[in-house]
């Protein structure tokens, strides 16, 4: 069976190369005087290692009639042996603890640029890339692939440097000891390197899987989040549960998959480690029992070899570690790259007038589906209000995204003027082609917060005016009770709730104050009760006027009353004409207005 997070990722983890050379460009980089402050720390680190396990071995010197150099022989050389080593523990301590702090502020600084970066990405980047990836994924790359890189270079870090620097050093006090001590860790090293490198290629694999498998949790979570209203009313509790259960489970099973990687290479250390221990220890017994070293020589490089056991597990977790981090980085990275192409290239200038929208053979197709539009070719003239009439499913609203550029065509193009929307940056089709659908959202802060977003610039006399454009005015009953506090009134995220209607309505005012030149409503009034709907439509023809307008309409009265209807079935415009022209005709669309008159609406 397939497992759900067994899935391709729609947008693939930078490779280590481009990771570095974006980091490298953060406005906190690790820049070259924090890298040669960090090296000195740890060269210190590893100068004050060395000395303290020399110190510890040659301890037994003094004791069996040999010396320790510059400190003698006897009892006074032994005890000053060991001072000398303790009081190097306690520099390495805080040196350790020094180098640990420089990596820490510097990775959390650096973490707080790339977080803003992944955030302007998504702000900038084309509408389809970032929907293809998915609100879990973008959330998951922003917080925990971020902040696992955060914790596990914070941890280790310096260690890892510390480690790099502790094996060679190490190969050169057992080199100075004697050379067959060196060429044993040597030939280890080499054994050993075949089947580690297998197992580390493994890793990056199997860490994005995890990092996918989370992903697709985190979106199934705020689904059902969003979903709380419908889910309780269709009673679908226990549903909801069992896919949170399912793409949970997902997730662990991605981690359970991932540790066979580490158990691995945890097992080759402590072969490669066990080996060397005994090896050395074997060698120092042989050579001092011949005299070629003394015992305090033997001692100090076992004492050595058995103090770098740390160092051989380090390595090897931390190979694991820093794969793990480097794929986690590298989504992140991915991510804030997200806008580059075309958000480079040079901008046209903004609308100052309504123009034709023109659809030219334009395809579309979702991914592994049939096409939904099939060369789609129509014109909507400037300032005109087109009504896009149809049955579900017949493409109204895959259109409506097109031209607002939520989705990109799989062939031909679309023209906003006299630009092709697919060669610029989302910047300005959002700015100059705006979308409303009836997924309103209000932003947590006051209404003058609100409505302000649209016009930085408005003062209070405007805002109220768009407020009173689309039916919410001071005098109205809605904004007495929506806002008892006028423009001062908490909305959004932590207030009361609004009303659908309300909030619909200033939604449409924040469109009035934005005063668009291309709209396009995709049923935008539809969740009114019947005691708003009126007032929803006239304020959505209130914003239409003036602008070159596309309505997908679910009401046929909409329809009625603009310029144009265009009538979709299967993908295709079957009719064309205003509203007293496709009634006589006795279509298609004569046929829905009969049966939505009939009806009683």
């Amino acid at each position: 069976m397939r497992r759900e997070y067994e899935r391709t990722d729609a947008v693939a983890p930078a490779s280590v190369r481009e990771t570095f050379a974006y980091l490298s460009a953060l406005p906190n980089a690790l820049d070259k005087r924090w890298w040669a402050g960090l090296l000195i720390i740890q060269a210190l680190i590893v100068a004050v290692y060395t000395t303290q396990s020399n110190l510890f071995g040659r301890s037994v010197d003094p004791l069996t009639g040999g010396s320790v150099p510059l400190l003698g022989t006897g009892t006074r050389a032994f005890v000053m042996t060991i001072g000398l080593a303790l009081a190097c523990m306690l520099v390495e301590m805080f040196l350790r603890a020094l180098g640990n702090y420089v990596v820490g502020l510097k990775v959390a600084r650096a973490s707080i640029d790339l977080r803003r970066r992944c955030l302007d990405a998504i702000l900038r980047a084309p509408v389809p890339r970032v929907m293809e990836l998915g609100t879990g994924n973008v959330i998951t790359r922003m917080t925990k692939d971020i902040d696992d890189v955060v914790q596990t270079i914070t941890s280790i870090g310096s260690r890892v440097l510390t480690t790099a620097f502790v094996f060679p050093i190490t190969a050169i006090g057992l080199l100075l000891i004697d050379v067959r001590f060196a060429l044993i860790l040597i030939l280890l090293m080499a054994a050993a390197y075949p089947f580690a490198r297998d197992v580390v290629r493994s890793i990056p694999a199997a860490s994005n899987a995890v990092s996918v498998a989370e992903a697709r949790r985190n979106t199934v979570l705020l689904d059902t989040v969003r979903g709380l209203p419908t889910l309780r009313a269709f009673g679908l509790e226990r549903w909801a549960l069992a896919r949170m259960r399912r793409t949970s489970w997902g997730a662990v099973e991605a981690d359970m998959d991932r540790a066979p990687w580490f158990i691995r290479l945890m097992g080759i250390g402590q072969v490669i480690f066990a080996a060397w221990v005994l090896l050395t220890l074997g060698l120092g017994v042989w050579l001092a029992s011949g005299g070629a070293i003394t015992p305090g020589q033997a001692s100090a490089a076992v004492f050595l070899v058995i103090r770098a056991e740390v160092m051989v597990f380090n390595a090897l977790f931390f190979i694991g570690e820093m794969q793990s981090a480097a794929t986690s980085i590298g989504r992140a990275v991915a991510l804030a790259k997200l806008a580059d192409g075309r958000d480079g290239a040079a901008l046209p200038p903004d609308l100052a007038a309504p123009v034709d929208v023109v659809v030219d053979h334009v395809t579309f197709a979702y991914p592994g589906g049939a096409n939904v539009l099939d060369g789609l070719t129509v014109t909507l003239a400037a300032g005109t209000t087109t009504a896009l009439v149809g049955t579900s499913g017949a493409g109204k609203s895959t259109l409506a995204a097109l031209i607002a550029g939520l989705v990109e065509p799989t062939g031909g193009r679309i023209l906003v003027g006299d630009v092709d929307t697919g060669t610029v940056s989302d910047r300005w089709t959002a700015k100059n082609v705006t979308l409303m659908t009836q997924d309103v959202h209000i932003f947590a802060g006051t209404l003058r917060e609100d409505l302000a977003m649209a016009a930085p610039g408005a003062g209070d006399a405007a805002l109220l005016a768009a407020l009173e454009t689309v039916g919410l005015g001071q005098t109205t009953p809605q904004f007495h009770r929506a806002f008892p506090h006028g423009l001062d009134t908490r909305v959004g995220a932590g207030a009361e709730e609004l009303p659908p209607e309300v909030a619909q309505q200033v939604a449409l005012a924040r469109v009035a104050l934005a005063g668009p030149k291309v709209l396009v409503l995709d049923e935008a009034t539809a969740e009114a009760g019947s005691d708003a709907t009126n007032a929803l439509e006239q304020a959505a023809a209130e914003i239409t006027r003036g602008t070159t307008a596309l309505v997908v309409a679910h009401r046929l009265d909409q329809a009625a009353a603009a310029d144009r209807i265009l009538v979709m079935d299967a993908g295709r415009i079957i009719e064309d004409g205003t509203h007293a022209e496709l009634l006589a005709a006795g279509g298609r669309y004569a046929q829905l207005f009969t049966a939505w008159s009939g009806a009683g609406y």
